[in-house]
C-alpha cells in the first residue's frame, strides 16, 4: 500500500505536538474542572484535559498505520484463510518509513492509554491526604511531594514524607494501571518493538550495563542519608544557594546565551519554570532550555529530525542543565569568587548526582526488576514489587523508599534510560567543547554556532542511538569532571 511519507510526517509532528502540550498540561493541573463556576473558561480548559488530544489523529496513532510502515501488513489471502505473502512495502526514498513507525507506535498507545493517563492525573491532584501542619487541612499527593521538597527542615520534610506514604495508595494504584494497561497494548500492537524505541541504545541492553555501571563507579561518592525524603531534600541542592536570581524567569536563561547568539532566529519554548527551591531548580530549567534549543534547531522531516525518546534533545538537556556544577559558570555566570564557585559546583555535583544516581535505578526497575528477567517492577507481585523497589532506591540514594511509593516517588517512567544515556554522552560533549573553545564554552559565539550546525545536521540512524562504547567513554568522562572537584 502507497503511503505519503512528507505528509504522513507532516500528521505526526501535529499529533506529537498536541500529545506532549495535553500530557503536560494534565500533569501541571490535573483533570477536574472547578467546582464553583462549570461556565467559566478555568473550567471549559479543565474539561478540555478530559479529552484525548490524538483522537483527531486516527492515522497517526492507529495499528494499521504501524503494521503498513513495518511492512507486515497481510496480504488480501490472509483474510480468506489462504497463504498470501504480506503486501509490498510503501517506497521510501527519504528514509522516513522506520522512524515514522517508531512515532505511530508510542502515538497508538498513548491513544489507547489516554484514560488511564486522566485517572493517574486526577489521584495524583485529589485532595485525599489529611495534614496537620499548623492545623488539619485536605492537600493532594501532587501537594505533598511539592512540599516534601521545598521544606527546609527535616522535621517538615518527614511530616510530608510520612503523609505521602500513608495516603497514595490511589496514586500507586493508578500508576500500576497504567503501566499495565500500555504493557498490553504494546504486546499487542509491536510485541518487542517498543523496548528498543524506550532505550535509545545499540544494543538496548547496554542502557542496563550503564545503569548498574554508574551505580557502582560513584557509589564511593555517595553520602548517604538515614532517610529517604532526607536524600530528595539533599537533592534539591538547597546548600549550594549563591549567585542566584530571587526569580527564575526566561529572562535569566535569555540574558546568559543573548551574548553567543545561541538561540537567534529559533522559537525556544520553555514552557513553566519550576520553583526556585536550590541549585537543582536551576538545573532543570537550564536543561528545559538545552531540550528545547535541541527540538527548535532540528532540521528537515519531523521523524528523522526527532525521536519519541530523542536521545540528542537528552543530551543538550544535560550538557546545559549541567552548567551549575560547573564551577567556571559558577565565577563567570553568577559573579562568585574562585573558592566559593568551588564550593558551589562541589556541592551542585553532589546533588545532580544523586538524582542520576536515581535515574540509573530508575532503569534497572523498569526494564529489568530482577535476574530472572526483564519487566517493569509495577508488574510484579505486591510483596516483590516491594522489595525490589525498596532495595534499588537504598542502592541509589542511600536509604530506602517505602515500597508503597513504588510509582509515585519517584515515577517510574520509561524516559529514564533516555536520561541516563543523554547525561553519559553530554558529559564527553562537555569536554570535547572544552578542548574546542576553552573551560568557558558557554560564552563563546563560535562554541554556540558548532552547537547549532550539530544539532541542524541531518541525522543517521546510527546518530539517533549510543553505543556500548559511547556510554562507557561518557562514564568515565563524568568520574573524571566529578573527581576535580
Amino acid at each position: 500500500m502507497d503511503i505519503d511519507m512528507i505528509r504522513l510526517d507532516q500528521d505526526v509532528a501535529r499529533a506529537a505536538r498536541a500529545w506532549r502540550t495535553a500530557l503536560g498540561d494534565l500533569t501541571r493541573r490535573g483533570p477536574a474542572p472547578p467546582a464553583a463556576d462549570k461556565d467559566s473558561p478555568s473550567a471549559a480548559e479543565a474539561r478540555a484535559r478530559l479529552e484525548n488530544p490524538l483522537a483527531p489523529f486516527r492515522r497517526v496513532s492507529a495499528r494499521t498505520t504501524y503494521l503498513e510502515l513495518t511492512g507486515k501488513t497481510p496480504g488480501l489471502g490472509a483474510e480468506l484463510g489462504l497463504a498470501s505473502p504480506a503486501s509490498p512495502a510503501a517506497p521510501d526514498p527519504l528514509g522516513l518509513a522506520a522512524p515514522l513507525a517508531d512515532w505511530v507506535c508510542l502515538l497508538t498507545l498513548e491513544r489507547v492509554i489516554w484514560a488511564d493517563r486522566v485517572r493517574l492525573a486526577a489521584a495524583w491532584h485529589a485532595a485525599s491526604l489529611t495534614i496537620d501542619l499548623p492545623e488539619p487541612a485536605r492537600v493532594s499527593p501532587h501537594e505533598a511531594r511539592l512540599r516534601l521538597l521545598a521544606d527546609p527542615t527535616d522535621a517538615g520534610r518527614q511530616t510530608f514524607a510520612d503523609v505521602l506514604a500513608r495516603g497514595s495508595g490511589a496514586v500507586a494504584d493508578a500508576a500500576r494501571v497504567l503501566v499495565e494497561r500500555r504493557h498490553e497494548a504494546a504486546r499487542l500492537l509491536a510485541e518487542d518493538g517498543l523496548r528498543a524505541i524506550e532505550i535509545p541504545c545499540d544494543p538496548p541492553g547496554a542502557a542496563l550495563g550503564a545503569a548498574e555501571a554508574l551505580l557502582h563507579r560513584t557509589e564511593p561518592t555517595l553520602q548517604p542519608e538515614p532517610t529517604w525524603y532526607g536524600a530528595l531534600g539533599r537533592a534539591v541542592g538547597r546548600d549550594a544557594a549563591s549567585g542566584w536570581p530571587a526569580r527564575l524567569s526566561p529572562r535569566w536563561i535569555e540574558d546568559l546565551f543573548r551574548p553567543t547568539k545561541l538561540t537567534e532566529g529559533l522559537a525556544i519554548d520553555l514552557g513553566p519554570l519550576p520553583r526556585p527551591l536550590g541549585a537543582a531548580s536551576f538545573a532543570r530549567a537550564l536543561a528545559r532550555f538545552g531540550a528545547a534549543l535541541a527540538l527548535a534547531s532540528g532540521r528537515g522531516p519531523f521523524a528523522l529530525a526527532h525521536a519519541p525518546f530523542d536521545l540528542r534533545r537528552a543530551r543538550r538537556a544535560a550538557l546545559f542543565g549541567g552548567l551549575v556544577a560547573d564551577p567556571i559558570f559558577c565565577a563567570r555566570a553568577l559573579g562568585l569568587g574562585q573558592g566559593r564557585a568551588l564550593d558551589q559546583a562541589r556541592a551542585t555535583a553532589r546533588s545532580l548526582l544523586l538524582s542520576l544516581r536515581l535515574d540509573a535505578a530508575t532503569v534497572a526497575l523498569v526494564f529489568r526488576s530482577g535476574q530472572d528477567g526483564d519487566g517493569h517492577v509495577l508488574l510484579r507481585a505486591a510483596r516483590d514489587r516491594r522489595d525490589r523497589f525498596e532495595e534499588a532506591t537504598a542502592r541509589a540514594i542511600g536509604a530506602p523508599i517505602p515500597g508503597a511509593l513504588a510509582g509515585v516517588v519517584p515515577a517510574l517512567d520509561p524516559g529514564a534510560a533516555t536520561r541516563l544515556a543523554g547525561a553519559l554522552l553530554a558529559a564527553r560533549d562537555r569536554r570535547d567543547l572544552i578542548e574546542r573553545f576553552d573551560e568557558d564554552w558557554f560564552r563563546n559565539p563560535r562554541a554556540a554556532e558548532a552547537l547549532r550546525d550539530e544539532d541542524s545536521a541531518p541525522r543517521s540512524p546510527t546518530s539517533r542511538r549510543a553505543g556500548e562504547a559511547d556510554l562507557e567513554a561518557g562514564l568515565g568522562e563524568l568520574l573524571r569532571s566529578l573527581a576535580s572537584l
